[in-house]
C-alpha cells in the first residue's frame, strides 16, 4: 500500500466506527502512549503496536505487548510451536508434540494418571488471567475448530462459526486455514508485517480495518 492510509475501527456489531488517519511516518497505538489511543481497553498495553511506512508500504509491528497483535488470515499460514491464533473469542496456542517428562519420584513409585498415547500436536485454550483451559491432543493430521460438529467445539461463543478453521499437517509442517468463517481467523504476529487495503488487525479488543 503506497501513500497515506487510515484505520477504521469496527464496532462490536460489525458496523464502521471512528477513523484514524495515518499521515505521519509512524503511528503508535496503545492504552497510554501514541496517537491511536484505547484508554478504556485493559487488554491493550501502554504502547501496544506501531503502524509505519517503509518504502511506501504500510506495515505493523508489535511493541512487545502482553496480549499481542493479530492479523486476519485469508490464505493458509504456517504455525510454529507456541504460536497463538484467534477463532471467535477463543485464544488458542498451537503446540508441537512434546514427549512427557518423567515425574518426580519420592518413594520409588511413579505418579499414576490417565495413560498418554502418542499425538501429533495439540491446541491449548488460553484463558483470561494467564490460565490455560481446554486442551485437545490430535492423533490425526487435521483438526477442525468451530461451534459444533468439529474436533474442538465452543458452543457458547457467538462469534465463532460452525466450521471456523482447520489445522493441517503437510510435509512435516502445520498450517492454519480459515474455513470461510464469518468473523475470520487471526494469527499473532511475530515480525513486522506488510498491510494492504482491506486487512484486519486486532489490538486488545479493538478490531481495525486498513483502508487506502
Amino acid at each position: 500500500m503506497a501513500g497515506p492510509a487510515r484505520l477504521r475501527l469496527i464496532r462490536g456489531d460489525g458496523a464502521d466506527g471512528f477513523t484514524f488517519q495515518l499521515n505521519s511516518e509512524e503511528h503508535t497505538a496503545g492504552r497510554v502512549e501514541g496517537a491511536i489511543l484505547f484508554p478504556d481497553d485493559p487488554m491493550v498495553s501502554s504502547s501496544h503496536a506501531t503502524f509505519l511506512y517503509r518504502d511506501g508500504q504500510l506495515r505493523v509491528r508489535d511493541n512487545g505487548s502482553r496480549n499481542g497483535t493479530f492479523m486476519r488470515v485469508y490464505d493458509p499460514v504456517r504455525l510454529g510451536d507456541g504460536e497463538v491464533f484467534l477463532c471467535g473469542e477463543q485464544v488458542l496456542e498451537f503446540q508441537s508434540y512434546r514427549a512427557p517428562r518423567p515425574s518426580a519420584i519420592n518413594d520409588g513409585a511413579a505418579f499414576g494418571g490417565t495413560p498418554m498415547g502418542p499425538w501429533e500436536f495439540r491446541l491449548v485454550q488460553q484463558l483470561q488471567g494467564g490460565r490455560t483451559g481446554r486442551a485437545f491432543c490430535s492423533t490425526k493430521a487435521s483438526v477442525t475448530v468451530g461451534r459444533e460438529d468439529c474436533d474442538m467445539n465452543f458452543f457458547h461463543d457467538r462469534f465463532i462459526s460452525r466450521y471456523h478453521s482447520r489445522i493441517e499437517l503437510q510435509d512435516g509442517s502445520a498450517y492454519l486455514r480459515d474455513l470461510d468463517s464469518r468473523n475470520g481467523t487471526y494469527v499473532r504476529l511475530n515480525n513486522e508485517t506488510a498491510l494492504k487495503d482491506g486487512d484486519y488487525v486486532f489490538i486488545g479488543r479493538q478490531l481495525l480495518r486498513v483502508e487506502s
